[in-house]
């Protein structure tokens, strides 16, 4: 199930290519996305946002035009988590072993489609594993051993025959 809090920022100069990656995301269970078409308005965003973007979504062309490397802008910014860059059409986003999902930056060369959105959105927004409970009959027990049984006093609770 997506989490529906992330925040996403998606960054084109083509009004078509920006629809159809909010339409996936849209599709994909994402709504708190904001579409910019401009550097200058993808700059402004990130300098002013009171929280981080959880994805960046960015067509590395837009920041080429004025000189800078989106890459590298992405990594330098705290108010940017993730980031998903492509130069201009079917791909494969890379493995990332877990390890290193922390910040995930991938540059493609194409615009996502459909199927690699989705791939990306599972690594960045897997479900966490805080921790296991562990079973009341632990299999993990020294071979020989039986689980052991909890007993309970009586109680006004218990029935007694």
């Amino acid at each position: 199930m997506p989490n529906k809090s992330l925040r996403i920022l998606i960054a084109d100069e083509h009004p078509m290519q920006l629809l159809q990656l909010e339409k996936i995301l849209n599709g994909m269970g994402y709504y708190r996305i904001a579409p910019v078409e401009s550097f200058e308005d993808l700059q402004r965003l990130v300098l002013s946002a009171l929280q981080p973007f959880n994805l960046l979504v960015g067509n590395i062309d837009l920041a080429s035009h004025v000189g800078v490397d989106l890459e590298r802008f992405c990594r330098g910014s705290a108010q940017i988590q993730h980031a998903l860059l492509y130069q201009s059409q079917h791909l494969k986003v890379p493995a990332i072993p877990s390890g290193q999902r922390e910040a995930v930056n991938v540059s493609l060369p194409k615009v996502p489609d459909d199927e690699t959105m989705h791939t990306f959105m599972a690594i960045i927004d897997s479900p966490k594993v805080i921790g296991q409970l562990p079973g009341v009959f632990d299999r993990t027990s020294p071979a020989g051993h039986s689980p052991r049984r909890m007993s309970f006093a009586p109680s006004i609770f218990s029935r007694q025959s």
